[in-house]
């Protein structure tokens, strides 16, 4: 049916705009009238003879017993003569009328498609024009038709009216996205400006060796890592997580490190330091987040130490020749839940070689596009395909069994971890001891 002639697209008498269309459908309509007209014509003029020659036969008898044979050939022949002559007028009569009735519906067809095609025909080229010389669609005199193009002339000029509207609001939003952007940009170096960043963070000490890094899931995060020299012969190791993700956790971060900081270098163990901060941060704690936080304190001569669990991972230790092991125990609360707690603090003891790897949550609940965490177990497994290794090594391995598992899922928790390796300043180091 696709190929019959005056229905295919590409060609035919329908091919074209309106206005060709409506004069091809015009004239068609026309030949049609025009030649059923003819044939009807023919049609009755034909029967019309057969009727009279059917009716002059019954009379040529009659004529013929009166021996008025040749009188009556005479009258048939001027009779048919002047029925065909008047059957000749009328027919020129008749298609005079037709020739004035199509010559009336092509110059009204003319005009109802120029009062069609004209605005539409000016609809087009304007809404065409939308962006490069106009900006929205104007109603103009030629629209008010009073039916239906001005209808659509209209429903174009209001779209049009929105359309630039909303044009308008998403070139704001985008600007002050982009005002967003550039200031989380500048947030984030300020954040990581803030986290120790220069491997080896001491040259000239030997006697151990340190690694860290934090792989925010946004511009910002709220993990934080730190470690400084307390005096020469102590070094302070701080793994945490604040909860929430983006500006404010990032801004919680950096208020809780410097207390932190402030505290153990101001002669406080850990379980100190962690009740000190966590009063101070439940005074101002507005937005009610709190910090899982890992804090020790490294005697670096012998190798003993303290550690505080607030709420946080499981460290994981390896002792020398051996493989890297969770030390589970219990923990106390995380820091900025409620005023005047008290947190537990034990000691430990790292012996030449041995290793300590502290991470946040972000580390084994990475997760794949099948929902599935990373888990502790595939921890453990990346740290002991080098257990022996540097800490920068050590991370490295870490993070790339995290990147081959998510296989590039969205991340949705920050990435922190440090790693201490312990080289000994004294060959007859303690037994080791509960981390």
């Amino acid at each position: 049916m696709k190929d019959i002639f005056f229905l295919k697209r590409d060609r035919g008498i329908l091919r074209g705009g309106i206005r060709h269309k409506i004069f091809a459908m015009m004239l068609g309509t026309i030949i049609l009238i025009i030649t059923a007209y003819t044939a009807v014509s023919f049609y009755q003029t034909n029967r019309v003879e057969q009727l009279v020659n059917s009716n002059y036969e019954m009379q040529k008898k009659v004529y013929e017993e009166h021996g008025l044979t040749d009188e009556f050939e005479e009258i048939q022949s001027v009779t048919m003569a002047s029925f065909r002559k008047e059957m000749f007028h009328s027919r020129n009569i008749l298609f005079i009328l037709v020739v004035m009735v199509v010559a009336v519906g092509l110059i009204s067809a003319y005009s109802i498609s120029g009062r069609i095609i004209d605005p539409l025909n000016t609809i087009t080229k304007r809404i065409a024009s939308l962006g490069i010389r106009h900006r929205e669609f104007q109603m103009e005199s030629i629209y008010r038709t009073g039916d239906e193009i001005e209808v659509l002339a209209e429903a174009f000029a209001k779209q049009s009216i929105r359309t630039s509207l909303y044009i308008d609001q998403i070139r704001n939003v985008t600007a002050e996205k982009e005002r967003i952007g550039a200031e989380l940009e500048v947030a984030s170096k300020i954040q990581a400006s803030q986290l120790p960043r220069v491997f080896p963070p001491f040259p000239v000490r030997s006697e151990f060796s340190l690694y860290a890094s934090m792989t925010p899931a946004k511009e910002v995060g709220g993990d934080f890592y730190d470690f400084f020299l307390i005096d020469h012969d102590h070094i302070a190791l701080v793994m945490a997580d604040v909860s929430g993700k983006g500006v404010p956790a990032a801004l919680f971060m950096m208020v809780a490190r410097v207390l932190v900081k402030s505290g153990m270098q101001n002669g406080k163990n850990t379980a100190e330091t962690l009740e000190s901060v966590n009063n101070q941060l439940c005074e101002v704690n507005d937005q009610n987040f709190f910090v899982t936080m890992w804090a020790a304190i490294l005697e670096i001569s012998t190798g003993k130490g303290i550690a505080s669990n607030a709420g946080h991972e499981h460290p994981v230790l390896r002792r020398a020749d051996g493989s890297y092991e969770l030390v589970v125990y219990k923990h106390s609360v995380a820091v900025g839940t409620m005023e005047g707690i008290k947190f537990e603090q034990h000691e430990f003891h790292l012996n030449p070689g041995d290793s300590i790897f502290v991470y946040t949550d972000g580390v084994a609940e990475a997760t794949n596009s099948d929902k599935e965490l990373f888990g502790t177990d595939r921890v453990l497994e990346a740290l002991n395909r080098e257990p022996d290794a540097q800490p920068e090594r050590v991370l490295s391995n870490v993070m790339d069994d995290i990147n081959h598992f998510v296989a590039g899922a969205e991340q949705f928790d920050d990435i922190t971890m440090l790693c201490l390796r312990y080289n000994g300043a004294d060959e007859t180091s303690q037994s080791k001891q509960q981390l």
